[in-house]
């Protein structure tokens, strides 16, 4: 009987943890920001999403948009200045981003984040790198 009132008071905390998340993050979530700071007739061949950070380029207008939330740039892509993996370490665990620096005062570098995939932030590091010819 333990054990069916353990597994009940489980279920009702995962059901009332996920309806307020459906009902107060409307609007709110990484993905969400993102989609907003993009430009309506953006269609990228090439683009990566995580978390609030998001690289896409789009071969026929010729455009790179980064948004590093709640930042975003277009830009073509002989405009970005340099591009420099970073990674930082904390209690041995290590986060990859890509630097992208870009011109004006307002905000750079763009920093993209790639989690702890390393692999992945290289392999992005060498496509930016040769879409903007650095």
């Amino acid at each position: 009987m333990g054990t069916l009132m353990d597994v009940a008071v489980f279920v009702g905390f995962t059901v009332v943890i996920w309806f307020s998340y459906r009902l107060f993050m409307r609007g709110d979530t990484a993905k969400e920001k993102v989609a907003a700071l993009l430009p309506s007739d953006f269609k990228p061949d090439l683009f990566h999403r995580k978390g609030d950070t998001y690289v896409g380029y789009e071969k026929e207008n010729n455009r790179l948009v980064l948004v590093d939330w709640p930042h975003a740039k277009v830009l073509r892509p002989e405009d970005v200045r340099s591009l420099e993996p970073v990674h930082e370490s904390m209690l041995g665990i290590t986060h990859h981003w890509l630097a992208v620096g870009v011109p004006g005062p307002d905000f750079s570098p763009f920093r993209i984040w790639f989690q702890f995939r390393r692999a992945k932030c290289h392999a992005w590091y060498g496509r930016l790198a040769e879409i903007c010819k650095k």
